[in-house]
C-alpha cells in the first residue's frame, strides 16, 4: 500500500498588493492534529488577518476540511484544499496565513493568491510516495554480524540501529516482503538468529 503526501515540512511566502501571504506544511493522519498545527501557525505568526487552510486526511482521502477564516466564502480554504486534491496528497495540512496589506483583492483576487500560495507551497516542499513498511528486529551472533549487515545494505533496508549485548540485536526497516526476507536471512545465517516483525509505518524511500 502506497500513497503520496508531502516530502518536507516548509514555510512559503508571497506578497500581493501588499499583502503577505505564507503557506505552512504539516504531515497529520488524525484530524484533530488540525487544530494543533494551526496553533503552532499562530505562535509562528501571531497577529495575522486569517488563518485559512485545507487538509486531506487518511488513506482514503475521504476527510477533507478546509477554513476560510473570516475571508468571503470559498475564497480561501476551497482553494487551497483544491491545490490539494489535484495533486493526489493524503495526510496533509496547508495553512496558508495572511497578513493583510490594506488593499482588498476581490473574491477572484483572493482565490488566485490563495491558490497560488498553495501550489508554490507545494512545489516546495515536493510530492514524495509513502510506502507501507515493516519494522523489525534481527538478533545473531557477532561472527554473523558482517555479512548479515552486507547483505542488509546491498538490498537497501535501512539499519536504524544495533545493539551489542551477549548477541547483536539489529533494528531495521524494510518495504521488502517480511516472510520473504525472514527465509533469505535464515538462510544466511543457517537458522542461527532470531527474527521478530515489531511494526508497520508509512515511509518515504528515496
Amino acid at each position: 500500500m502506497e500513497y503520496l503526501s508531502l516530502g518536507n515540512s516548509v514555510e512559503h511566502e508571497i506578497v500581493i498588493q501588499k499583502s503577505r501571504f505564507i503557506g505552512l506544511t504539516y504531515q497529520v493522519s488524525e484530524e484533530e492534529e488540525i487544530f494543533v498545527c494551526l496553533e503552532d501557525a499562530r505562535e509562528r505568526y501571531p497577529n495575522a488577518t486569517h488563518y485559512c487552510y485545507g487538509a486531506v486526511i487518511g488513506l482514503d482521502g475521504l476527510i477533507q476540511r478546509f477554513s476560510d477564516d473570516g475571508e468571503p466564502g470559498g475564497t480561501a480554504g476551497m482553494p487551497i484544499l483544491q491545490v490539494l486534491l489535484q495533486k493526489g496528497l493524503k495526510n496533509v495540512l496547508l495553512v496558508v496565513v495572511r497578513y493583510f496589506g490594506g488593499i482588498k483583492l476581490g473574491a477572484g483576487g483572493l482565490v488566485r493568491a490563495y491558490s497560488r500560495c498553495a501550489a508554490e507551497t507545494v512545489s516546495k516542499a515536493g510530492i514524495v510516495k509513502m510506502i507501507l513498511s515493516s519494522r523489525g528486529t534481527v538478533t545473531i551472533n557477532y561472527n554473523l554480524l558482517g555479512s548479515v549487515e552486507h547483505f542488509l545494505r546491498q538490498t537497501g533496508i535501512i539499519i536504524q540501529n544495533i545493539a551489542y549485548g551477549e548477541r547483536v540485536e539489529i533494528q531495521l526497516l524494510t518495504n521488502f516482503d517480511w516472510d520473504a526476507l525472514s527465509g533469505k536471512l535464515t538462510d544466511l545465517c543457517s537458522g542461527n538468529l532470531e527474527i521478530k516483525r515489531l511494526d508497520s509505518i508509512y515511509y518515504h524511500w528515496e
